[in-house]
């Protein structure tokens, strides 16, 4: 259960610096394909981005404890449940209403993590399968390349990067367990200086941090409606996949079922 809670507070505060970083980006001016130095500079003064920024830190270290205690392919899937929260966050202090879509998008959203929370259990990877690792993150930066290449062609620019962002997500959630399986496998502690000066550290840094840039971005050009929800599955995905063949977790059929359910959730509640 603990995993359950810590994993469910994460989403609560990545979703909350969301909330604040597309309220920020709504207050400035649009910009073209890509932020400018101005737009950067009014984004880098908003105590609102700020606010957003600290929070998601915040959701971002509590997702790492729960890489230590769990399985990615049900951590990253339940991150999901986020998106209930941002639905929320919105109508307390925007003063939206709920449509009958996101009723039943709440609904189907706590059925999907109840079913992952029964299969939710404190699991050290067994192995880890370092040449399909490699594999995996050289063929996800190759497909991110090929999108950023065709995004400047393409007139839908938020579906593109979304996908993009997933990417970038999904990348760090592996990265994240592989970090937290490494410091567990070398009888070392996660909460000690060994965290930072693990050498899987800056990978998923960059993962992450490319993951925000890009969303921060595509918050500025597209709908969060579209965006949240496409880069929430592509994360999920690419998470399961990681979670099956790098670390060789047992994918259930409650577990997928969860997950499918979860997405189609998240599907309602960004509907329109």
């Amino acid at each position: 259960m603990q995993i359950i809670l810590v994993t469910i507070l994460a989403a609560f505060l990545t979703q909350l610096g969301y909330f604040l970083w597309k309220i920020s980006a709504d207050s400035l001016p649009k910009n073209g394909p890509s932020l400018n130095l101005v737009v950067l500079k009014n984004l880098f003064s908003n105590w609102k981005w700020h606010l957003g920024m600290l929070s998601i830190i915040g959701g971002w270290i509590l997702f790492i404890k729960a890489s230590d205690l769990g399985e990615i392919s049900l951590v990253e899937p339940l991150m999901s449940i986020g998106d209930l929260f941002l639905v929320l966050l919105t109508v307390i202090f925007l003063n939206e209403r709920l449509s009958k879509y996101e009723g039943v998008g709440i609904a189907l959203t706590v059925i999907g993590a109840v079913l992952l929370s029964f299969g939710a259990k404190s699991i050290a990877p067994v192995e880890i399968h370092w040449t399909n690792l490699y594999s995996l993150i050289t063929f996800l930066i190759l497909l991110s390349a090929l999108l950023l290449y065709f995004n400047k062609k393409n007139q839908n620019l938020e579906i593109n990067l979304a996908v993009i962002v997933g990417i970038g997500f999904g990348c760090g959630a592996i990265l994240t367990e592989l970090m937290t399986a490494y410091l567990a496998k070398t009888g070392q502690v996660l909460q000690s200086l060994s965290f930072i000066l693990n050498p899987i550290f800056p990978f998923m840094m960059i993962a992450n941090v490319f993951g925000l840039i890009v969303i921060q971005i595509a918050f500025q050009k597209g709908r969060a409606a579209v965006i949240v929800p496409v880069q929430l599955s592509v994360a999920s995905a690419i998470a399961v996949l990681g979670g099956a063949i790098v670390f060789s977790e047992v994918i259930s059929l409650q577990r997928v079922l969860g997950i499918i359910i979860i997405l189609l959730g998240t599907i309602f509640l960004n509907g329109t």
